[in-house]
């Protein structure tokens, strides 16, 4: 008799837990896109300290200091690394607008090549023309190279302001790090979800950076040694690009092209070997280094990081494409837990039909 009185009403509840879970997601998704000013950089901070805390722990021990002292230290010496970073990279732009002449004959001398293979001259298109007309040539020349000269000024600008926004932020950060390594202690007492989800983060993290580091020295040691401008800057993005999985590494090899094709005494074989070497550097770290460290770290199928990246970065633009990963990984998780949920996390992990063990 119960079974009959049961056996309507499951399906009922289902449809109804579904709605709710869907209203609450739709919920979370305008309150995560509202609040983002505030939440990335508490959630930023929240992976710092996750990263962080095992060496803050090795600081209280080796020094032997409370934690407000260790946690002071862990402060100034992200303070004085943004600091490097910020006069290291200002000098690289300085380096690029002292060569900014340079690059301007370069364009030039591209220009005034492609003028001359043209099957057909601009200058005998018009040759009935009035005297200003006769000048076209010469100005469609001119515009080009301005439109260039605009299109650097512009890039260099756009650099600047990045990176003095990515400071502003990383000050931000820090002051939330400060406060949240004082009570981090708390997570190795808390839920065991979180600490498997802390585990995970810090597992990916730690590994990540780790192969971004080398990866971004390799990429800005190759530039340098080949002369190109901004070789730090760009070895700088290619460490910060590598968090972001799939998109990163090819635009961080795209990102330095213009420099490599425009530059001053440049040779086909001096193009060639800086391309062929910095793809290299990338395709051994992407699908040789990382695949063997990391493994499956993340428990996330590729599809499913595709999808992150692009959702992500709609939410909280570019730093949401660098929090994709481990965010989708902490979600999953948190989904695996609930029986409800189990199968969304299983399509997730790409496991979908198999059992998880509990």
């Amino acid at each position: 008799m119960n079974d009959v009185t049961s056996s309507p009403r499951d399906p009922q509840a289902r449809i109804q837990i579904t709605c709710l879970i869907i209203l609450v997601a739709i919920a979370l998704t305008y309150v995560v896109y509202w609040l983002r000013p505030v939440l990335v950089p508490f959630v930023v901070s929240i992976f710092v300290v996750s990263g962080v805390t095992p060496i803050l722990e090795l600081l209280e021990q080796r020094l032997n200091v409370s934690r407000l002292v260790a946690a002071g230290l862990t402060f100034l010496s992200g303070f004085a690394i943004l600091v490097v970073f910020g006069i290291s990279i200002w000098l690289s732009v300085l380096d690029l607008s002292n060569n900014a002449s340079g690059y301007r004959s370069r364009v030039r001398e591209l220009v005034s090549e492609i003028e001359d293979k043209l099957p057909i001259s601009l200058s005998n298109e018009q040759s009935d023309s009035s005297t200003e007309r006769n000048r076209v040539p010469i100005t469609q020349g001119e515009k080009v190279t301005s439109l260039i000269d605009g299109l650097v000024g512009n890039a260099i600008a756009i650099v600047s302001q990045t990176f003095l926004s990515l400071v502003s932020t990383s000050l931000v950060v820090l002051i939330f790090v400060f406060f949240l390594l004082l009570g981090s202690p708390a997570i190795d007492k808390s839920h065991q979800t979180v600490q498997e989800i802390n585990k995970q983060v810090r597992t990916y993290l730690s590994l990540k950076t780790v192969i971004s580091i080398f990866t971004g020295f390799a990429f800005g040691l190759a530039l340098h040694l080949f002369g190109v401008p901004m070789a730090f800057t760009f070895g700088v993005l290619a460490f910060l690009l590598n968090f972001v999985p799939n998109v990163g590494p090819i635009a961080a090899s795209l990102l330095p092209v213009p420099l490599i094709v425009f530059a001053p005494d440049a040779t086909i074989l001096w193009m060639a070997s800086v391309l062929i070497v910095i793809n290299v550097i990338q395709l051994i770290s992407g699908n040789v280094v990382e695949p063997k460290l990391m493994g499956e770290s993340s428990d996330l199928h590729p599809v499913t990081i595709l999808l992150a990246l692009m959702f992500w970065g709609v939410m909280w633009g570019v730093i949401g494409m660098f929090l994709a990963t481990p965010i989708t990984a902490a979600i999953r998780i948190v989904l695996e837990r609930l029986e409800q949920t189990r199968p969304i996390a299983l399509l997730m992990a790409g496991r979908y039909g198999k059992r998880i063990e509990t």
